[in-house]
């Protein structure tokens, strides 16, 4: 009876479901246990639980029942009957024991079974080194609020160690291979935080069925192991805080399978040994009060990341990986998650199981590996169900995408059967310091591919019912900006699992172009993502061209879009009409820094999309900064002094326009930043654009192109648009300039040499098909600009359609030989802009006197001109004949002393002019009784389509802003506005609250300016909260 009370719990534990029946037959024989008593024993599905009924039965029999109970057990299993009464030769613990255990511990962790391992299962021959494949990860220390403290990594760790820690992470983080890689520093004698430790035992929880010690013996010794059970609890006694236990996945351990394991944890204090354990999120939970410390999982460092690829991958197969990196934001961010570096590598070592690199890959990998590797663990749950759940995740992950949800519930999950989808990995449950779980995709790129499976098999689905519901969520995707942002990568990994689909979303972009309209919409996203006027009173839009630069930014990502969802697809030329019905008249813009692998393969397969294209837009940098992986360029061998001899045109550039055979429609180059020009550059750019018909050619501050800009030139046929900006030129680059008498559009800025003789203003009469003429911050003379417009010859001048001339401040009286000679005839003119170039009194007469010449003019752009006391007479006379100008839409006017008293003429010639959308008032010392004009001006239909209203620096006060800010209410065209005061405002609280409704009035609003009004914190917050509430 003793012996059997004594050992109990070791006899429940260590008893065998074989040696219980054995002993159970046994007593049926001898009467002590009846037919009924020995079909419950055999009945329990568990050795435990069969053992400890068993021994209930014994007991309540008396002292013969426990006497051939002794009896049996000696006889069926001597092995452990001996180790029970401690009778084995090895009763107590001798350095001789310890020393023989250490060594057989270190040499198994040091050995290529435990060095080498399967990174995606058993199944796929792929072998990853521990010792070459691990990296730093990112630990963050946790307190039991689940707060973070701060971040730790693996030695510092090792160092501040508390007992227990608890290591948590989600799928793939990570976890075990931490684990692994201390129980090898430990070996290796390499960790002197983990010199103290005697003996570290590594245990995967998932297999344990079996006591402690039979775990070892069975996962790291052998069986029998020459230290019996009693020496070794002996010794675990004897080394308490010597001994560190690594258990391995707590999420699959199932504790009444071994209490003595479980104990080591929740029991801590009876053992004393230090243990490490690791859980996945939904499951640490069940230990977290336990944990001293609590360390969860982040992710790789980008460093870690590249040095992880370069550790598995040989150097071609990394440097590709690498640059494949560096083109996708998306596919950094998930390479600082363990297992998807890991699954790309896999991808890349050709594994026949693996379709090709894309995003897609990588995800439907890992995907079916977590469905097929976790099939196990619900080996018990029907198929239909599994199914059902699986299909029931993608639903989850697809009307989260729409419902912008990261965070699901219980009652999202009442169909589904919940542990499928977290045996699987699929998702993660979230319990710590919450009242209710939190579900969640362990990344939310995961749950986009998940979604974008989903809808993939909706949209190709045989059942009528399913594809009326996945248009229903193609029908939320309405506007070309949720194309390109919000649901881009839903659309990419729809795409990316299927062909079929892919031409089905293709023709739905192409309708949402078709009837969206993109400018209204580019309009509001940008209003949309103004920041908070509390940082920032204002949205900076480049030349407040009101929308332009949006709409041109939404039509690039258009087109970039949809070239990678070509990609994305591997359909190569299978879609090609439905492609270039698409790309039909549309642009591509093309940044050398980092060309897409993706473009490659759209201008191999699908070249009728690249002939229907209107424009490509090529950037070519002189100073590209550093790969964002460092290890590209280490990789192919190529370092700073080795670049310095090589060309600035990168020869992926060269090869992807040279080696294709047709020929584009317009290419626009953009050279950027060049300090120097090697001859091998000017060849190289000679091959790229010898690949379009017609060709633009921008020059950027690159003052390495000064004195080679005619070799440029010479090499660039075809050349329609030449725009130069903060680049010198040299006497010979002007010459050749104008001897391209093919160019339509000129545009020099910022350019302060001299005016030499026989240079650029000598030789513009050679321009005879210019169209447009653009000079900005150019130094000229009176003289240089009488040369400009020679009386004998204007023949250049006849085809003219825009001229800009901006910041000629030393051009003096020659502003009016260049007035006189464009308007002295009848033209095409369409715009004339002239800002800030010394516009005087007499320039301003003779345009005035000749605006019946220009009548195609829509723009007429004076402002920043001061005509200071000669504005009266010449600024009555421009307002007197503007209405000969039916067609004008933009008109800016100078400013001089007491311009305020034309305000009434202006007003009543306005009306005669319906398609005017801008007007510029600046500077004009408007006081409140002149804004009451400007209000009853605003109030009158005429003005309905105004967009753009600049009213900067006049004096207003706070009452006059106000009557003016309840007629601009009803101007829903109004895009942008500047109030900006010339003296200090502080405006009161009433203006404050008109402003606050006009902002929320006009829906196209992009910028209000008001420089110099004194706002506090209070008049911010008020105008920001009626921004946001607009952009609801």
């Amino acid at each position: 009876v003793s012996f059997i009370k004594s050992k109990r719990s070791e006899l429940i534990q260590r008893m065998t479901k074989t040696t219980i029946r054995q002993i159970v037959d046994e007593l049926f024989e001898e009467d002590v246990l009846n037919s009924e008593e020995m079909d419950r024993i055999m009945c329990k599905p568990l050795s435990q639980d069969a053992c400890r009924l068993l021994l209930e039965e014994v007991l309540k029999k008396g002292s013969k029942a426990c006497d051939l109970f002794h009896q049996f057990l000696k006889k069926h299993n001597s092995y452990l009957f001996e180790d029970l009464q401690e009778t084995s030769i090895f009763l107590s613990v001798t350095k001789q024991n310890l020393d023989s255990l250490t060594e057989d511990l270190k040499d198994l962790y040091l050995s290529s079974c435990f060095q080498k391992f399967h990174p995606l299962g058993g199944d796929i021959d792929i072998i990853f080194d521990l010792d070459t494949t691990f990296t730093d990860t990112v630990l963050l220390k946790k307190n039991i609020n689940n707060c973070k403290l701060g971040e730790l990594n693996l030695h510092t760790l090792l160092d501040e160690l508390k007992n227990p820690c608890i290591i948590e992470g989600e799928a793939g983080k990570g976890k075990s291979t931490l684990l692994k890689r201390i129980a090898a520093l430990w070996a290796s004698g390499n960790c002197p935080a983990l010199t103290k430790f005697r003996l570290v035992f590594f245990l995967s929880l998932s297999s344990v069925r079996r006591g402690l010690y039979e775990t070892i013996c069975e996962q790291l010794l052998r069986e029998p192991y020459s230290m019996k059970k009693a020496t070794f609890m002996e010794a675990l006694w004897d080394l308490k805080q010597d001994v560190l236990f690594l258990l391995d996945g707590y999420d699959e351990f199932m504790p009444q399978a071994s209490l003595e394991i479980d104990d080591l944890i929740r029991k801590n204090h009876k053992y004393k040994n230090v243990v490490i354990v690791s859980t996945r999120t939904e499951s640490v939970r069940r230990i977290r009060q336990f944990g001293s410390l609590i360390i969860e999982v982040g992710d790789l460092s980008e460093a870690s990341a590249c040095s992880l690829i370069k550790n598995v991958l040989d150097c071609d197969m990394a440097q590709s990986l690498l640059l494949q990196l560096d083109e996708s934001s998306t596919m950094k961010e998930l390479m600082k998650t363990p297992l998807f570096a890991v699954i790309a590598c896999a991808i890349r070592m050709g594994e026949s199981n693996f379709i090709p690199n894309t995003q897609t890959a990588l995800f439907s990998t890992l995907y079916d590996l977590m469905v097929d590797k976790n099939k196990y663990k619900t080996k018990n749950v029907a198929a239909s169900h599994i199914t059902q759940s699986i299909n029931r995740c993608g639903d989850l992950a697809l009307d989260g995408i729409f419902d912008h949800r990261l965070n699901f519930q219980e009652e999202d999950l009442l169909d589904v059967k919940e542990e499928v989808l977290l045996a699987a990995g699929l998702l993660n449950k979230y319990t710590a310091q919450r009242l209710k779980p939190v579900y969640r995709f362990f990344h939310k790129s995961f749950q986009e591919y998940t979604a974008g499976r989903r809808l993939k098999e909706l949209l190709t689905s045989k059942s009528k019912a399913e594809v009326t519901r996945a248009h229903q969520y193609m029908q939320k995707i309405d506007t070309v900006s949720k194309i390109t942002n919000e649901y881009r990568n839903l659309l990419l990994y729809t795409c990316g699992s299927s062909i079929e689909a892919t031409g089905i979303i293709i023709k739905h972009i192409a309708g949402v172009y078709k009837h969206d309209s993109l400018k209204e919409f580019s309009l509001i996203e940008s209003r949309q993502s103004i920041p908070s006027i509390e940082g920032d009173l204002s949205k900076n839009l480049e030349n407040s061209e009101c929308g332009e630069t949006p709409k041109a930014t939404n039509l690039d990502c258009l087109v970039e879009c949809s070239i990678s969802f070509f990609y994305e697809s591997s359909s190569k030329s299978i879609l090609s009409k439905e492609f270039e019905e698409f790309f039909n008249n549309k642009s591509l813009y093309i940044n050398t820094l980092s060309i897409p692998t993706y473009l490659f393969d759209f201008f191999k397969y699908l070249p009728n999309c690249l002939s229907a294209l209107d424009l490509i837009k090529l950037d070519l940098f002189g100073n590209p900064p550093p790969s964002v992986c460092e290890g590209v360029d280490e990789l192919s061998g190529q370092n700073e002094n080795h670049m310095a001899c090589k060309t600035y045109i990168p020869e992926k550039a060269v090869s992807l326009f040279f080696d294709w055979s047709q020929v584009l429609n317009t290419l626009e180059v953009t050279l950027a930043n060049f300090q120097k020009l090697n001859k091998k550059d000017i060849k190289y750019l000679g091959k790229i654009c010898c690949a379009a018909s017609s060709l633009r050619l921008h020059v950027s501050k690159s003052a390495g192109i000064t004195g080679e800009l005619q070799n440029v030139l010479e090499t660039c046929k075809n050349m329609q648009e030449l725009i130069v900006k903060a680049t010198p030129l040299t006497l010979q680059d002007e010459q050749q300039i104008v001897m391209m008498e093919g160019l339509k559009t000129l545009y020099i800025s910022n350019l302060q040499t001299e005016r030499l003789q026989g240079g650029f203003v000598d030789g513009m009469c050679n321009l005879v098909n210019i169209e447009q003429l653009t000079l900005d911050n150019v130094r000229m003379t009176e003289a240089d600009a009488k040369k400009l417009v020679p009386a004998e010859n204007i023949v250049y001048l006849k085809k003219l359609t825009l001229l800009h001339l901006s910041r000629l401040i030393t051009i003096g009286e020659g502003m009016s030989d260049i007035v006189e000679a464009a308007s002295r005839e009848a033209s095409v003119l369409e715009e004339i802009k002239l800002i800030n170039c010394c516009l005087t009194d007499s320039a301003l007469k003779i345009l005035a006197q000749n605006l019946c010449n220009i009548q195609e003019l829509k723009v007429l752009d004076l402002s920043e001109n001061n005509l200071a006391e000669e504005a009266n007479d010449s600024l009555t006379r421009l307002v007197d004949n503007i209405t000969a100008l039916t067609k004008l839409t933009t008109l800016m006017l100078p400013c001089g002393s007491d311009v305020g008293y034309c305000l009434p003429r202006l007003s009543a010639q306005l009306e005669h002019m319906p398609v005017l959308t801008k007007l510029g008032l600046e500077n004009w010392g408007l006081t409140d009784a002149d804004i009451g004009i400007l209000t009853t001006m605003m109030e009158k239909e005429n003005m309905k389509g105004l967009q753009y209203l600049n009213l900067a620096k006049n004096s207003v006060s706070s009452e006059g802003w106000l009557s003016l800010f309840k007629a601009l209410r009803e101007l829903k065209e109004l895009k942008y506005i500047d109030f900006s005061s010339k003296e200090e405002l502080q405006p009161n609280p009433e203006l404050i609250k008109e402003l606050g409704h006009l902002i929320c009035n006009l829906p196209l609003l992009l910028e209000v300016r008001m420089l110099k009004w004194q706002l506090d914190e209070h008049d911010l917050r008020a105008i920001n909260n009626n921004m946001k509430t607009s952009s609801k």
